[in-house]
């Protein structure tokens, strides 16, 4: 050991810290939470390509959480699940990253290591007046940053404003590969943004209009402006070169970023978002949902 380096319980390999700055690419998913590391401290293999947030490294074997009455484990072994990936009891969101699950065997509970990773009261860039706190409801609310709805929010105690755990888990920081500032997770609930001088809000990717009053991701340098969707895709916890299986079929996962973009075999539209997912060599899905519905009829494809 020469200082820097230390050994996980998570990786068979020595693993070696860096820092990365703002104008470096690592190039690294976490393997942990399964987002890029753009910023900060990581953690990273030699021989491979694993690597961890240096936070995500120090997370807790055990673990208790305000969602749920019992004891939670953490998980690192995804992949060797029976389908290879988790649907987040917080979020519902999907993730192939590392998970806090319930140490009782007839209990289904699982978190990610995102959403378990909360401390609260939580100050969120949003609601900058007044912390967050867990509320657990018997009603679903209208989320101030997506306006979905969820039972499952952060709640503040002094004014009306519920947030699900799918936009408290936002990164506040990413890049964007067309921008060379930092993008920054912003909404305007005040209706001002005095230091854009654009005449509307659209976003770079999908050329569609932003709804301010909803967050998204801003370049306060360049007035780059991103839906969250079209910045981080549909399934920001999903990591290309994975497979999986939905109900029995066996899928990879897979970057989207060829010249020429596939037709999913259940909806027959061009696969826009970042993953799809393959089965065999001819048969591709846009979304697990188009996985779903399809799975009758495609039930016999296996891998070749």
């Amino acid at each position: 050991m020469d200082g820097r380096s230390i050994r996980h319980f998570s990786h068979d390999h020595d693993l070696m810290r860096f820092d990365v700055n703002c104008e470096e690419e690592s190039g690294q998913l976490c393997q942990a939470c399964i987002l890029p590391i753009d910023f900060g401290n990581l953690l990273s293999c030699k021989g491979c390509d694993f690597a961890l947030h240096d936070a995500c490294a120090s997370l807790p074997r055990k673990l208790e959480h305000g969602l749920h009455r019992h004891p939670l484990t953490l998980q690192i072994d995804i992949k060797n699940t029976e389908d290879g990936f988790f649907i987040c009891s917080a979020c519902r969101q999907e993730s192939c990253g590392f998970m806090y699950k319930c140490c009782q065997e007839d209990c289904g509970f699982k978190i990610d290591v995102k959403c378990a990773s909360f401390v609260w009261p939580f100050n969120h860039i949003a609601h900058p007046a007044h912390p967050l706190l867990l509320k657990l409801v018997n009603h679903e609310y209208n989320c101030e940053g997506c306006n979905q709805r969820s039972a499952i929010v952060a709640h503040c105690s002094t004014c009306y404003f519920p947030m699900e755990f799918k936009c408290l888990t936002l990164p506040r920081l990413v890049k964007y590969k067309h921008d060379v500032h930092p993008l920054t997770l912003y909404c305007d609930k005040g209706f001002t943004m005095k230091f854009v001088r654009l005449p509307y809000w659209w976003c770079e990717v999908c050329e569609e209009e932003i709804n301010v009053q909803k967050l998204f991701y801003i370049c306060h340098d360049c007035n780059t402006t991103l839906h969250i969707e079209c910045l981080m895709g549909k399934y920001p916890y999903l990591k290309h070169g994975h497979r999986i299986k939905v109900n029995g079929l066996e899928l990879e996962i897979a970057s989207n970023n060829g010249v020429s973009r596939p037709i999913c075999y259940t909806c027959h539209r061009i696969c826009k978002d970042k993953l799809v997912f393959i089965n065999g060599k001819d048969v591709c899905f846009c979304t697990i949902d188009c996985v779903h519905y399809s799975t009758k009829d495609v039930e016999n494809l296996t891998f070749e």
